[in-house]
């Protein structure tokens, strides 16, 4: 094995600062007038505010012998933060977070254990403050702009890197990130991350994960993107979850259709080995008089004799695969059986009112553990602007699982029903 290299959050937020102190102490002694300009940076910068306050119900069909309750949870997510006003072509950003639950009566994890009221279900959103963002941005560079600090990153769908915003916690990263988009039409991504800050309020330390996005979009309503991720964990075993993920994504119309395409391959990467996963995922959509229709396929490979799962990395879960969260295990690489998505979907508005039904039937594409259906589920979802910056949803998941249970098979999913009540303020 390799000898891992010890890199800390701390080690790198402190030569940020480092730099930073340098930066301006060459600017205090080349500029006239640097404490006016600052302050003037300062006071010309804009605040920011995200209240949203939840409401969320679960009940999921616990196992014989553990029969634990519905879980209940009422919580408040409060963002405040700052950008500042460009001084020397950096500006500043600071946001803080807070999660209030009011009604606790759900379990979630936090620091590697189950806590909570554990005789309910799950709501995975753990009481808590913390430092959400605190980046600076700097666009000295023609067409670019550089990135250090904790950060939200986003990439194409969030289906492999995003921020997993439904949660209250919500995802960041503490990274340095590079855009440029001096090429015309085309806009690179480049990020080096050493930690993820994750919706349980826990930190993940990583000996690096590097992202490396390029998206093209000069063909009229149509957009090509390649990427490569490298994962680095801390494990040094031949069962980390280092892994290399190549892909191609391709996003755009054609006549009164849109359409969503892309395919991603694993590999071994580091000290992770057997990675050899597949993921594919396709749209086709279009609209049928005030009704918007679509449907979909998704494909991730499971455990395939020594080969491991497809590992969807720090992408945003929830908004694949159905909102009952059954299979929030492709994070992580742990569905073992795989999975194949079949779904519809129509959607609509009405005096303002968003309106989303959409059908799934969930499949293995593996037998490793488990040979057969999962089942099926049901989404709903209205939403509607109230107010100028305020807005408000409801929102409702079915899952139906396949009862295999006569035929000897063990579907590792059960059933479930989720609701979601929430209002949402922002400027």
């Amino acid at each position: 094995m390799r000898e891992k290299i010890y890199t800390t959050t701390t080690k790198i937020l402190w030569s940020i600062a480092a730099c930073l102190a340098l930066f301006f102490a060459q600017v205090i002694q080349t500029t006239a007038c640097p404490v006016e300009d600052i302050t003037e940076a300062l006071k010309s910068g804009k605040p920011t505010l995200e209240l949203r306050l939840g409401y969320e119900y679960s009940n999921y069909d616990d196992p014989p012998g553990n029969n634990r309750h519905p879980a209940n949870g009422i919580n408040l997510r409060t963002r405040v933060g700052y950008r500042t006003g460009d001084f020397m072509k950096t500006s500043a950003y600071v946001q803080l977070q807070n999660v209030t639950n009011f009604l606790e009566h759900f379990r979630y994890r936090h620091d590697g254990k189950w806590r909570g009221d554990k005789s309910h279900d799950v709501i995975m959103d753990p009481n808590g403050s913390r430092v959400h963002q605190a980046y600076l941005d700097f666009t000295g560079i023609p067409d670019t702009t550089v990135r250090p600090g904790r950060q939200e990153i986003i990439l194409d769908d969030a289906r492999l890197i995003g921020n997993v915003n439904w949660r209250q916690n919500g995802q960041s990263f503490d990274a340095v990130s590079i855009t440029n988009e001096s090429v015309p039409d085309v806009t690179l991504f480049g990020s080096y991350i050493n930690q993820v800050n994750t919706i349980t309020l826990d930190y993940l330390d990583l000996d690096s994960l590097i992202l490396l996005n390029s998206r093209y979009t000069g063909i009229q309503d149509q957009s090509i993107t390649a990427f490569c991720y490298l994962l680095d964990t801390e494990d040094d075993t031949d069962a980390a979850r280092d892994s290399a993920t190549y892909g191609l994504r391709f996003a755009g119309k054609v006549a009164m259709l849109n359409y969503t395409m892309d395919y991603a391959h694993q590999s071994d990467y580091q000290d992770g080995e057997d990675h050899d996963g597949n993921m594919f995922n396709a749209f086709l959509g279009g609209k049928i008089g005030m009704v918007d229709v679509g449907a979909g396929y998704s494909y991730i490979s499971g455990q395939d004799g020594d080969d491991r799962p497809f590992d969807t990395l720090f992408g945003t879960a929830h908004k694949f695969n159905g909102w009952a969260d059954q299979f929030l295990a492709t994070n992580g690489g742990a569905l073992r059986d795989g999975l194949e998505d079949i779904y519809i979907q129509a959607g609509t508005k009405y005096m303002g009112i968003k309106f989303l039904a959409v059908y799934h039937y969930f499949d293995t594409t593996e037998n490793d553990a488990f040979d057969g259906t999962y089942g099926d589920e049901i989404d709903l979802l209205i939403t509607k602007e109230i107010y100028k910056n305020l807005s408000g949803l409801l929102k409702y998941a079915y899952y139906n699982n396949n009862d295999n249970s006569a035929n000897g098979f063990n579907n590792p999913t059960a059933d479930e029903e989720v609701f979601w009540a929430r209002l949402e303020y922002k400027f």
